[in-house]
């Protein structure tokens, strides 16, 4: 079913803001046992090349200090921050943390720049904060707005990009699992295909939950950017659905719900897996008319 997975991610990561979420950590530290003398901030900061972006558009991140006017900034942060404990970065809402300074056998690694992609439209909060001795040194945050816009999820029918390149989405672990769209133009009909891996799946081994996840996970989604289906339930009516709203000809097994937009058919599909299939449930799209 896959031609390829083509990925672009960068190192790890996203970013965000929200004042309530560092009033919680400023009360955490005074919880803690005072210090004697009073620690100042580190001038590290989060950087967004695009803070208004799409669904499914890379948003570049980056860490600054403020202070560097020198060369090869992302080298010299790597180093002027290389003694932290940590720096941790989360989204809100999102009980994942992420450390973007790793420390290992007498060495370390830090991610700079990374890139991440959204895939629902709201306002993202995501915060940085780095540690040393249990005293919280970095403290960042920002908002970063997404939109949804296109045709489907980031498929504008009239200009659709990518035509046979299966690519995956990062989420950076922040979910639990990550995104692929496929693009096709078979016999002059347009489609584009949503499927969904989860983290650390190992599909050498026998997955027995795997196709339920696949179908709650397409669902949920969908249902979240498009609302309730139009049809679902009926098995009758449902592949009688199909076949008047949808004009490609592909292999499924049935036909599990359809939604309609005003300028999209949607289809969660189900196929039974053969040795050579990797997906149990996609998403299934074509232009109305």
């Amino acid at each position: 079913m896959l031609k390829y997975l083509s990925v672009f991610a960068f190192s790890t990561l996203l970013v965000f803001s929200c004042s309530d979420k560092y009033e919680q950590l400023d009360q955490d530290d005074k919880d803690k046992e005072p210090k004697e003398e009073a620690v100042k901030p580190l001038p590290l900061h989060l950087i967004a090349d695009n803070r208004k972006a799409g669904i499914y558009d890379m948003v570049l991140f980056t860490l600054k200090d403020s202070t560097y006017k020198g060369p090869n900034e992302s080298i010299a942060v790597s180093l002027m921050y290389s003694d932290l404990d940590s720096l941790i970065w989360e989204v809100g809402g999102s009980s994942q943390k992420f450390n973007l300074l790793r420390q290992h056998g007498g060495g370390y690694s830090f991610t700079t720049e990374w890139g991440h992609n959204f895939y629902l439209p709201g306002t993202y909060k995501i915060f940085l904060s780095g540690y040393k001795d249990n005293n919280r040194l970095v403290r960042d945050s920002m908002n970063v707005n997404i939109s949804a816009s296109a045709d489907f999820l980031n498929v504008s029918w009239d200009q659709v990009k990518n035509l046979g390149q299966n690519t995956g989405y990062t989420s950076n672990g922040t979910l639990g699992y990550e995104f692929q769209i496929l693009n096709r133009n078979n016999d002059h009909v347009l489609s584009s295909t949503l499927t969904i891996t989860f983290d650390s799946t190992d599909f050498r081994k026998p997955n027995p939950d795997l196709a339920d996840k696949e179908q709650a996970a397409l669902s949920a989604y969908i249902t979240q950017l498009y609302g309730k289906a139009a049809f679902e339930g009926d098995e009758a009516v449902l592949n009688q659905q199909f076949k008047q709203l949808f004009k490609s000809s592909i292999p499924k097994d049935k036909v599990l719900k359809i939604w309609k937009t005003k300028k999209s058919n949607i289809a969660l599909l189900y196929r039974k897996r053969e040795e050579s299939d990797i997906f149990h449930y996609w998403v299934h799209a074509e232009p109305i008319g």
